[in-house]
Formats: structure tokens, sequence, C-alpha cells
């Protein structure tokens, strides 16, 4: 799928291993879309709040990015995410406050099983269906940072596990309307994130199994930090014979360490290598390769260059 195929979603979840780079690639994404001139919502579920920090990191950049003033930033927290939706259910505010201090809402709100996660996707189908309704200030796409594999997997359940629960009813009718935006790969897409080291490719694997099992379209995989070979296996070898420590002298030690370096970075490209082709070829997705940035902390020039690298293997500029 082209970049531009995929950023006409209304609805992108960012899905992986913990550690990955969803963050990085839901960034990345965010300021492609924006650079083209949308209006951007990124959402974070949970967590330390990487991707406000690293949302303010690119705004306080000496040189800002290019349409950063259109992406929006929200927290979706189940529990706030049920009392918005039942102060629009219920516009009484007497009555909303009466329920929301009793003991029966709070053993409610903290007991039942799946409630926060179907109600934080619920909030952001209500983000995504904002569009529609013609507001000026609504978002053209929503971007989701989801939480590590196994709670993006519960989140994304919820939905046709509360259908199959309540089997009439009001919970069923949101359910059923938040299913089918999901389920719709015209306006919704996974991007999976992944490493391409064994168990985060085996962990890739499992969640392109679990999303399959949903119904959701997973439109493309983002492996991140692979390495690449710093030369020839042939002139490495050469150099790695002429270090050893016989003939070493002690001016050649910096030249010595280098050519260590370069050893270990060659093993690290030749294990990514294996694992790119082993996903590309189990997945059969849309592969977008990302290159192991060495810096000492990974900032907004850093998102901007893996932007870059998006739009370029993603199909360049739009026509």
């Amino acid at each position: 799928m082209s970049l531009s195929a995929l950023l006409a979603r209304r609805l992108l979840f960012t899905v992986g291993k913990g550690g990955v780079g969803r963050t990085t690639v839901t960034l990345a994404l965010a300021l492609e879309a924006a650079r083209r001139g949308k209006r951007v919502l990124v959402v974070e579920l949970e967590g330390a709040r990487g991707l406000e920090h690293a949302l303010g990191g690119l705004r306080r950049a000496a040189d800002p990015a290019s349409g950063l003033e259109r992406i929006s930033y929200l927290a979706v927290d189940g529990r706030a995410a049920l009392e918005e939706y039942l102060a629009m259910v219920i516009p009484v505010r007497r009555l909303l406050s009466t329920i929301f201090e009793s003991a029966i809402y709070q053993y409610f709100v903290a007991a039942a099983p799946g409630l926060k996660e179907l109600m934080t996707v619920g909030k952001i189908w209500f983000e995504a269906n904002r569009s529609e309704s013609g507001a000026e200030d609504a978002p053209e796409i929503v971007l989701v940072d989801a939480p590590a594999t196994g709670h993006s997997l519960q989140y994304l359940r919820m939905p046709a596990a509360a259908l199959e629960a309540f089997p009439v009813g009001l919970v069923h009718r949101e359910a059923e309307r938040v299913l089918g935006l999901l389920r719709d790969p015209l306006a919704t897409a996974v991007v999976v994130v992944s490493t391409a080291e064994e168990m985060p490719a085996n962990e890739t694997l499992e969640i392109f199994s679990g999303l399959g099992e949903i119904g959701l379209s997973i439109a493309a995989l983002v492996l991140n930090q692979v390495h690449s070979a710093p030369c020839d296996p042939s002139v490495l070898e050469r150099l790695g014979r002429a270090v050893s420590d016989e003939e070493r002298r002690s001016d050649d030690l910096l030249f010595a360490e280098a050519v260590r370096r370069a050893e270990e970075e060659a093993g690290w490209a030749r294990l990514n290598a294996r694992q790119v082709e082993r996903l590309r070829e189990a997945t059969g997705t849309t592969t977008t390769v990302f290159p192991y940035l060495f810096r000492e902390e990974f900032g907004a020039t850093e998102v901007l260059a893996l932007a870059g690298i998006l739009r370029s293997e993603g199909g360049g500029d739009p026509s």
C-alpha cells in the first residue's frame, strides 16, 4: 500500500512490542500527514506519556517541522471517556454528580471487565467520526499510539466481545458502530512496528494472527533500528587478519577497535537481514525498513529523517 493510500484512512493504529519504536513511527506518520495539509490528532492510551513528551520536543526544536501546528494531542483514559459519554446522555449535572460519587458507580467502573477498554475505543471512534459532522476543527486522520502487544489486542478485541455479550440494547448498538469502523479497510488500518530480531519478530507474527482474528486490516509493517553492513565481508575479513594480537602495535589500538566495532555491526546486519526476510515472507505485507541511527539522543531531526524515509519508500509526494 502506498503512503498516500495509508494516510487516506481516518484511523490508524500503530501496534507492536514494547520498545520497538511505536511512538517514533506514530510521530513520523503524523508529520507526513500534516505536511500534506491534514489536520492530525495523535492519541495515546496509557503509559508515561511518551508521545506527548516527544511531540513537545518537536515543537521546541530550533527549526520546527512544517505542519506541526496541524497536529493535536489527546490522552484517552477509559474512565474519563465513560464519564464524558455519560455527560452527553445525562444532561442533568446534579444527577450526573450524584452518579459519579455513588459507591455503586465506583465499584462498577473498577470491577466491570473490559469496560474501560471499551470506552477507550469508543472515544477513539468518536474522534475519528468527528470529521463526518463537518466540524471545522475535526481531525481528518487519527493516529493511535497503541500500548504494547497484549494490551493493544485487548483494546481492539473489546468491541467484538461486547457485541457478543450484549445481544440487544445500547451497548450492543455502540459496539456494533465501533466495530464497523474498525473493520472497514477503507477507513481503518493498522501499522505494525517491530525490530528485526528473533523475539520481536515472533511477537510480530502473533500480532498479525491476533489482528486477523479481530478482522482488522494490516496496511504496513515498519522494521525499526535495522543495522547495515559497514563494508564488504571480504574487506572486513582482511582487516580482521591485520589486527591480530601478535601484530598489533600500541599506535594500532584505535584501528583495531574500529575493526572490532565494524565486525560487531556486520554481525547485527546479518541477524537483522534474516529476520527482515523472514517477516516479509511470513506476512506478505508492505514493509518499510528504518535504519539504526547512531545518536546520543533521539530528537526532532531523527524523527524528520524517518518521516522522509516513509515518504520516499511510500511512493513520494502525492500527485
